[in-house]
Parts: structure tokens; sequence; C-alpha cells
């Protein structure tokens, strides 16, 4: 579903990429072109600001996020920044390019890795095998892992992770054909889908 900046998805979350943002040429006699790909947030960030270096080795648990007293679930900002990423997004993937923003709402489960090398972008580019995100938190908070794929609405949804080893819930070992044939693709404004070269 196309919104008046990027794709947002039927759980709320957006994703934003190139065209699809607000373009503005603040001044006449520079040549500088803003991307703006957030037309603002009303929630006021204020939880966590860093950056994750990811290969396809680096492989986040399933999780959502949640305020330290456990009785909210928080939104979460993603930019990335070069590289290709991909994202789990309440069970379904995504590739993220270069520029993209992704806000992922509250209680959605996700997860992150970086697309394997050998996927060909709508922009005839092609993926390396590693990214870099930024993230923000809409308050402070840490991964709270999770088996399931569902959103939840509130707190007393949240199924925690209850098994031993985080390697059931992480992001899946995907080879640049799975990623292919199973990965969407934000481009511009337009959702799209991915090819080998």
């Amino acid at each position: 579903m196309s919104s008046d900046v990027g794709v947002t998805l039927s759980n709320g979350c957006r994703i934003t990429h190139g065209r699809g943002a607000n373009i503005k040429k603040p001044f006449s006699d520079i040549d500088l072109t803003m991307h703006e790909l957030s037309p603002g947030n009303q929630k006021g960030f204020r939880g966590q600001l860093g950056f994750i270096e990811f290969t396809p080795e680096l492989r986040l648990p399933r999780h959502v996020h949640m305020d330290a007293s456990k009785e909210r679930l928080l939104d979460e900002r993603i930019l990335v920044l070069h590289g290709v990423g991909v994202v789990e997004i309440a069970g379904k993937v995504w590739a993220t390019a270069p520029g993209t923003l992704v806000d992922i709402t509250g209680g959605i489960p996700h997860t992150w890795s970086a697309c394997p090398a050998g996927v060909k972008l709508s922009d005839g580019s092609v993926s390396e095998g590693k990214f870099t995100m930024v993230f923000e938190y809409e308050e402070p908070t840490s991964f709270f892992p999770t088996r399931s794929t569902e959103t939840v609405t509130n707190v007393a949804q949240y199924q925690p992770f209850d098994g031993d080893n985080f390697d059931e819930i992480r992001f899946p070992k995907l080879t640049a054909q799975q990623v292919a044939e199973q990965a969407e693709i934000v481009f511009d404004k337009q959702q799209q889908r991915l090819s080998l070269p």
C-alpha cells in the first residue's frame, strides 16, 4: 500500500527508498538534493541510536522491543547506509537497498541479516554480502526474542522464546537464489521482485 512517503505495509510498518521519499532542492544556486525519508515522527524517538555492520553470518534472533518496565511495545527505525540488508517483518522477507528507511511498528516480530552476494536489485546493482545499518529506538530497550511471527498489539500477547538455542529463531541462512525467490524490495515507491545477474 503506498502512502505519502514510502510503502506502508498492512501491519503498519513502512519502507521508504529513493523517489519514494520527499525530495527537496532547498537552494536554487547549490546542487543539493535532500531525500527526506520520513515526514517527521510524532513519537519523538529518545532511545538508543547506533549502527551495526552485518555479513550473512550475523543473523539476529527474531524479536520485538518493549520499554524497560515491559509495559509498552516500542517502535524502531532502521536506515540502511550501504550494502543490501534483508529483514523478516512478521514472517515476510524484504531486501533493503542503500538509502532505505524501515520503520518497524512496536509488536511486529522482526530479524535482520546481510543479503548474500549475487542478488540483483532493480537499479542493476548486485549485493556484495554485507551492509551497515543505523538503528534508533523510540525509548531505551533491549531485544525480546520470540519464536512467533505474529503481530502483538499489547505486551500481554508477547510470547517469549523458550528455547535454549537462538539458532532456532535467527534470520534463516539463505542463498542468493533463495533471497531472489522469496524476498521483495521497495525501490522508490514500488514493491518489486528481485533477480540474479
